[in-house]
């Protein structure tokens, strides 16, 4: 999708996919990547399963929309903070990772970017069940706690990556 999309709902759930979607090809890139430190990999694989949980969910929302409610007008602000997450490249963001440090420094700036308040105003907003913010907000801040199970900036700079590997 390109900025002369229709400036829809349907429109921010499909580039809110492809971004969540990104983030899980990228995770697990990093579980492959340091498959030989299975901490590590163990992590990033529970990181992908959570995106997969999230891409489920935004496919509920797209599900249960009527037509009416997927053409409507979304927020130009949402649209604009969507079309950036889509910019993500795991592929380009591996290319740079040497060390563990340098795989949770990303996915400490991805799961600090727009992305997550973005899918925490998709899921409030367009849901087909009442979900209570509080479960929402608790769903990431366990999705993002679980890189502190990556211990310590001096043990991740030690645990270097293996090999190139892609999932595509």
């Amino acid at each position: 999708m390109s900025v002369s999309d229709p400036p829809t709902v349907e429109t921010l759930i499909h580039l809110l996919l492809q971004a969540e979607t990104a983030a899980q090809t990228f995770y697990l890139q990093l579980m492959e990547a340091f498959a030989h430190e299975p901490d590590a990999a163990r992590i990033w694989w529970k990181m992908g399963a959570d995106e997969a949980a999230h891409i489920r969910l935004l496919e509920q929302i797209r599900e249960s929309l009527s037509p009416e409610q997927s053409q409507a007008p979304a927020d130009p602000l949402w649209l604009e903070k969507a079309r950036a997450a889509t910019r993500f490249s795991p592929e380009q963001t591996l290319a740079r990772i040497r060390t563990l440090e340098d795989a949770y420094q990303e996915a400490h700036a991805i799961e600090n970017s727009e992305v997550n308040a973005l899918f925490e105003f998709v899921m409030s907003e367009y849901f087909p069940r009442p979900l209570q913010a509080d479960f929402v907000r608790s769903m990431l801040q366990e999705h993002v706690d679980r890189l502190y199970g990556l211990r310590t900036t001096e043990w991740r700079r030690g645990i270097q990556r293996a090999g190139n590997y892609s999932i595509a």
